[in-house]
């Protein structure tokens, strides 16, 4: 198919000759047509950009897929190439770390934009936030099923999920037969993944090699896990030998998930669940004179009061004087965020600000890595920052 030729705004042209794999939503991108897949534009030095055109998505109208194409360019070859080094590069990753839930492949780090791909034990998840990629669905079906055997993956199922910012999509199998729900074993931790609860499935796996590679001995410590969602943050600590683990959050439905999942490995004994307001269930605990080691927190997007709701950035306003007043000398607060429209550089300086007279400290920063790498000169593709705190004295 030939691409179409169109015309981009100079700051579009220079962050994509800088790197950057989208162009946003403006007056140029009001030009594009639906029906051209492919976009080409030039560069200031004559380069050309290649663009996949995907006018439906809300925000993003094209993502850069290759500079310079050439004339026997070819998109689905050009696409098993990439997948097949995505696939490569985590194969001794999910061997060496006895991971059943891995990506094998993560969208514009792997230089396929929009495309993720998550194995959960003997099946695949095709998570789509290009909406162009739905076009190319009977493609991607054969060429991962034998990129997955030429890897020595097992993979028996393959479900495909919309994830826009436009709406929240179930899973759809679209080969094989996929199971309404399965155990994943995550370092020795097994968790209940539930296939058919919608948008959710009960794991953030992007958050594994972050659990793994954290440098703490959980060994006798206690753990105050906040916005515990099914327990990930929870259980590690736990298998790793903590003392106590006291996990909050405010859902029901969660809570008792997380409860399955503790079961499940068989820690009860030395874990509670709250189900409360963080805030209101920090000062609760503040009451009672109970004391952590470790308080983990990673909040949504955006939080609920019942009465208002407040970004999870400002809430730390109100939360880090009371990791101060909860934690044991020396004890360590791991803060995260998940969003990509605060820059990492906003979330260290107003972190910073709160931490002034709390008595806590940055000592590390914390980003996506492993099977979740980064890409240069993407901010938007460091969604999920972490600062670990620490109490003074």
């Amino acid at each position: 198919m030939k691409p179409q030729s169109v015309s981009l705004h100079p700051e579009s042209i220079r962050h994509l000759a800088k790197g950057h794999p989208w162009i946003i939503k403006d007056n140029f991108t009001e030009k594009f047509r639906a029906k051209d897949r492919f976009l080409v534009a030039q560069g200031k030095r004559n380069e050309e950009f290649l663009l996949i055109g995907d006018t439906a998505h809300p925000k993003v109208k094209a993502r850069l897929w290759k500079v310079n194409p050439g004339k026997d360019f070819s998109f689905l070859e050009d696409l098993k190439e990439r997948l097949e080094e995505s696939f490569s590069k985590r194969k001794e990753l999910y061997v060496s770390h006895e991971r059943e839930n891995i990506y094998l492949c993560f969208g514009e780090a792997d230089l396929v934009p929009g495309l993720f791909l998550l194995l959960l034990k003997d099946g695949l998840v095709i998570q789509s936030y290009a909406r162009y990629w739905k076009k190319y669905q009977k493609e991607l079906t054969p060429l991962i099923k034998s990129l997955a055997n030429d890897h020595q993956y097992t993979v028996n199922w393959i479900a495909w999920q919309e994830r826009d910012d436009s709406k929240e999509t179930p899973l759809n199998p679209i080969w094989g037969k996929m199971p309404q729900e399965l155990e994943v074993n995550e370092f020795g931790v097994n968790y209940k993944v539930k296939l058919n609860q919608g948008y959710d499935l009960g794991l953030y796996s992007d958050m594994s090699s972050i659990r793994s590679d954290l440098d703490y001995d959980w060994n006798g410590k206690s753990v105050l896990n906040l916005y515990a969602y099914t327990g990930a943050w929870s259980l590690y600590p736990l298998k790793k030998g903590a003392s106590q683990v006291t996990s909050v959050d405010l859902s029901d439905k969660y809570i008792q998930w997380l409860e399955e999942n503790v079961a499940l490995n068989n820690l009860s004994e030395n874990h509670k669940s709250i189900t409360s307001d963080t805030l209101q269930a920090l000062q609760n605990l503040k009451k009672q004179d109970e004391s952590f080691d470790f308080i983990l927190c990673d909040p949504p997007s955006f939080s609920s009061d019942g009465k208002k709701t407040t970004t999870s950035l400002k809430a730390y306003r109100k939360l880090i004087p009371l990791f101060y007043d909860l934690l044991e000398p020396k004890g360590l607060a791991l803060c995260f965020i998940n969003t990509h429209s605060i820059t990492r550089k906003k979330y260290e300086e107003t972190m910073r600000e709160y931490c002034q007279d709390s008595g806590l400290k940055i000592i590390k920063k914390i980003k996506l890595q492993g099977d979740c790498p980064l890409l240069d000169y993407f901010p938007e593709g460091d969604y999920l920052k972490g600062l670990l705190l620490q109490k003074e004295s």
